[in-house]
This record gives C-alpha cells, structure tokens and sequence, in this order.
C-alpha cells in the first residue's frame, strides 16, 4: 500500500530528529575532524530535506547535486571517524571503486524512457 505524502513527510521528520540526536553524540564523543564532518554531512542532507518538501526550490540538476553533495559527506564522515578511533585503512580512495549516485537522468523532450547515471 502506497503511503500518503503526510505519512511520508512525518517519516522525514523523524529522521531529522534522529539525526539531530546522532550528531549531538557525535559532539560530545568525537574529535575535531569528526564533528566538523558531522556538522558538514547535517548541512548537505538538509539541504535535500529542504528540497524534497519545497521549502528551497531547485531543478532536477541541482537536485542531483545537492544529493552528489550528500553522497561525498556521508563518505568523508566515516574516514574522519576512522582515523579519530585509529582504525586502519580507508573507506574510499584507490583500493576502492568510484562510486555516484543512482540517480534518474534527465528526461530530453519527446524521450519518456528514465536512464540512470
């Protein structure tokens, strides 16, 4: 069963909320580099809260970028909390493929087939 848009939106905003809950944690736990990805990976993913219920307005490539944006700090927070517990290795670079986004490309005219990036 299809869910409604405001069973959708209260969804949304308690992932919010529980997101404003992980990065208080992370505030009181981690180090510099950590909190400062936390603060940077919370700002990139409420930009596409803010999107996704229209309070900012965008098209569909800034959509995309906006989400690109959330995909780079959702991969730099683990590296920083990595490296702040000591953890060896890495998460992303050389010994690991390039990844993006799964992402509709844009429709051209008269084109009614979605593609993905």
């Amino acid at each position: 069963m299809a869910r409604t848009e405001s069973e959708i939106l209260a969804e949304l905003v308690e992932a919010m909320r529980v997101r404003g809950l992980a990065s208080e944690r992370i505030m009181l736990l981690a180090g510099d580099d950590v909190v400062e990805a936390a603060h940077e990976l919370n700002a990139v993913t409420l930009e596409v809260d803010r999107h996704a219920t229209g309070q900012i307005e965008g098209d569909s490539e800034q959509w995309r970028e906006r989400n690109r944006a959330a995909f780079r700090a959702l991969n730099a927070f683990p590296e920083a909390a990595r490296k702040d517990l000591g953890v060896q290795g890495r998460v992303t670079g050389a010994g690991h493929p390039t990844r993006d986004l799964l992402l509709l490309a844009p429709l051209r005219a008269g084109d009614d087939s979605a593609r993905q990036d």
